[in-house]
């Protein structure tokens, strides 16, 4: 099981991580928006270092400027060169963002992105991604069988590329989804609290330390405290 998280922010990042079920961190120009990112050459740097010295096995980073390809990939391939074992370009999958494909580094890894049709997962093969990132909870919402999509592309993709389910709304679609054989998803830190933090096992926990606490408050024969 691959768990990424739809986040920038090294806060998130390093909570999920401190968790030990975090594998990477996906972002986009979206993302970046929402949470007030520095996109500046610096700041975007800096956030691979970060990625890279807390330990994420990979930082997805979406190229941009689709009007000039060979400017795009060459802003993607300084992040690359920063670090060449956890960063993945996110291509969108249209013919004028792939048209950056070929002007990428050569070693380095792609997720085709914004995908909606099970047909793109072909192209996702042939071009060698690592990812076809379907966006599940956007189909669902347009009204188009989502779980009918992205299991023929899990069928047509046997594991090259993955298929990174993206655009999850409920930890319940997680769950559905992992049950039919998907095991690779990016999720908003929202759905992440919710999949972990289910009433009845937080209610158990704080039944586990109270029961703790009076039994180290009992005393031992001979006096002193009972330890366990």
């Amino acid at each position: 099981m691959r768990l990424y998280i739809d986040s920038a922010l090294a806060s998130d990042w390093e909570k999920w991580m401190k968790r030990g079920v975090l594998y990477g961190a996906t972002t986009n120009p979206l993302i970046f928006q929402k949470q007030a990112v520095d996109v500046s050459k610096r700041a975007m740097l800096r956030m691979v270092d970060q990625a890279k010295a807390m330990g994420l096995q990979a930082l997805q980073l979406q190229v941009s400027g689709f009007e000039n390809p060979r400017d795009a990939a060459k802003r993607m391939g300084r992040f690359f060169d920063r670090w060449q074992d956890g960063v993945v370009a996110k291509v969108p999958l249209t013919a004028q963002a792939m048209a950056v494909v070929e002007h990428l580094p050569k070693d380095m890894p792609i997720t085709l992105t914004a995908a909606f049709d099970a047909r793109q997962a072909v192209l996702a093969a042939g071009q060698g991604a690592r990812y076809i990132a379907p966006y599940y909870g956007r189909l669902r919402e347009a009204g188009a069988d989502a779980d009918g999509i992205v299991d023929d592309m899990l069928e047509t993709c046997k594991g090259q590329p993955r298929v990174l389910l993206a655009s999850l709304r409920t930890p319940e679609q997680v769950v559905s989804l992992a049950a039919r054989g998907h095991d690779t998803f990016t999720l908003s830190p929202a759905v992440f609290d919710a999949l972990l933090d289910v009433p009845a096992s937080v209610e158990a926990t704080a039944q586990f330390e109270a029961a703790a606490a009076h039994l180290n408050a009992v005393p031992k024969p001979g006096g002193g405290l009972f330890k366990r």
